[in-house]
């Protein structure tokens, strides 16, 4: 009879032996399950189950559901896509021969051979996946990513060289014909006639179109991802064609050079941090050029609450210091009131609010105790502008998955087809996927008492259709 695995109050209790056959244990049964979970994923999203489900996809069922983003839950249903064309790949995950990191990357892999050489046969493509299947089988993730790397690099070289062999054998076949129509010139053919000279009989070769690239100077093997990191900040990974590098490093290197102090001591920064140094400047400059909107400068939006507003006249002229007149601690951008955000990145400190005050565009927004709009500063004028950023202030994203405001559109809770108005307290922002999913499922909305939009779920989500609060109400309330 097999002995129950450890866990931590019981794991001391187990022989060396038992926890070398545990954990063996443990590993082929997390692939399994992983195989399970992507092919299950995948049959899910062939047999279109989101709508029965009460959603738009089967990705946003299923992040709902383990509170997972959805991006990545795409990501493992393009993989387990994937896996039903490789079936070998599929079994060496299903017996715990690899990881289900390995999977990921033997498909990460073939897809960067197959963009450095898009003519690539199946046949070929299936060696390939072979290839990263036995190195996969034998080292590490990042091993698989480098294999593919040269095979990339062989695929793409091996495509020019097929290029080349054809525009010779192009130029060939066109001096030929051009040589035989000058030693052998013939009047028109009569209809049906049949060829008389071996060149006559060569199938023409079409002339090759444009060579393919190099892997280094493929644009279509290029990425960039900004991932926020837990502290606030953020970290930038990317792999960029050689062009693109030699543009970014062109317009660095001015703001990059070591810079002495006036004593002449050497400039402390290191190279990685003038790059950095260099990198915002160069932003900086980009935006106050922009010609698109007459100004590049960052939007920042003071909250003032109106009950602090009206308690006296030094909270008037330093709203920023509205919270600490409420509480003992002082506040800080992870309190869920606190005034000061920025579009892209969230919350950000008092300090560097008023950094940007002498720059940006400082809107003053008047809110009530529940945070909604009631006044907005004069920093625009089209009444649609200031609507949306009223909605903006009050919702923050979008009201169901949270999605940065800049990617919403302006729904109406009551349609503007039954009478509703454009009115704030009628109007909620939403992503493009959310819209659809009120428009298209029994998914619906309502303003709450609070002043703020509340979604419904469907009976199949939810059999009392409890109304949820707006996804920054409920992260403010969770804070």
């Amino acid at each position: 009879m097999q002995k129950k695995l450890g866990d931590f109050t019981t794991a001391h209790t187990l022989s060396d032996q038992d926890i070398v056959t545990g954990l063996a244990h443990i590993h082929t049964t997390e692939t399994q399950l992983a195989a399970a979970r992507l092919a299950m994923l995948t049959e899910a999203d062939r047999r279109g189950l989101a709508l029965q489900l009460g959603h738009s996809s089967i990705k946003r069922w299923y992040a709902k559901a383990v509170r997972l983003p959805e991006g990545n839950i795409a990501h493992q249903i393009t993989l387990g896509k994937w896996l039903t064309h490789n079936p070998t790949v599929a079994e060496a995950l299903t017996d715990g021969t690899i990881h289900y990191l390995h999977v990921k990357a033997i498909a990460d892999a073939t897809a960067t051979v197959l963009t450095a050489d898009p003519t690539l046969t199946e046949p070929k493509q299936t060696d390939i996946t072979a290839v990263l299947l036995d190195v996969a089988t034998r080292s590490l993730p990042k091993d698989v990513h480098d294999r593919g790397q040269e095979l990339a690099h062989h695929a793409a070289n091996d495509a020019r060289a097929r290029h080349e062999a054809e525009r010779q054998r192009h130029e060939e076949q066109q001096r030929r014909k051009a040589a035989d129509s000058r030693e052998n010139p013939r009047p028109e053919d009569p209809p049906h006639s049949k060829p008389n000279s071996k060149s006559d009989e060569e199938t023409p070769v079409p002339p090759p179109g444009p060579p393919p690239l190099p892997v280094a100077e493929n644009t279509a093997l290029n990425r960039l991802g900004i991932y926020p990191l837990a502290n606030g900040r953020s970290k930038i990974d990317g792999d960029l064609d050689k062009l693109t590098v030699e543009k970014l490093k062109a317009a660095l290197s001015p703001l990059t050079a070591p810079t002495p102090s006036p004593d002449g001591t050497r400039d402390p920064r290191t190279p990685d941090r003038r790059n950095a140094d260099g990198l915002s400047e160069l932003l900086e400059r980009y935006l106050h050029t922009r010609t698109d909107t007459g100004s590049g400068a960052v939007n920042v939006n003071l909250t003032i609450p109106l009950a602090d507003l009206l308690k006296k006249p030094a909270d008037a002229e330093h709203p920023h210091r509205h919270t600490a007149t409420r509480r003992n601690t002082p506040p800080g951008p992870s309190d869920g009131d606190w005034p000061f955000w920025l579009d892209w990145t969230g919350p950000i400190s008092g300090h560097l609010a008023q950094y940007l005050s002498c720059d940006a565009h400082l809107t003053p927004v008047i809110v009530d105790h529940h945070g909604v709009p009631l006044a907005l500063g004069r920093s625009f004028r089209l009444a649609s502008t200031s609507l949306r950023q009223a909605v903006i202030i009050r919702d923050r994203c979008c009201v169901m998955c949270g999605r940065p405001a800049q990617w919403c559109q302006i729904h109406h809770v009551t349609y503007w087809n039954d009478g509703g108005a454009t009115d704030l307290n009628n109007l909620a922002l939403l992503c493009t996927e959310c819209h659809r999913d009120i428009h298209n499922t029994d998914w619906q909305l309502a303003m709450g008492e609070d002043g703020h939009p509340h979604s419904i779920p469907p009976t199949e989500t939810d059999p009392e259709r409890r109304p949820i609060p707006s996804y920054h109400r409920r992260r403010k309330h969770s804070a």
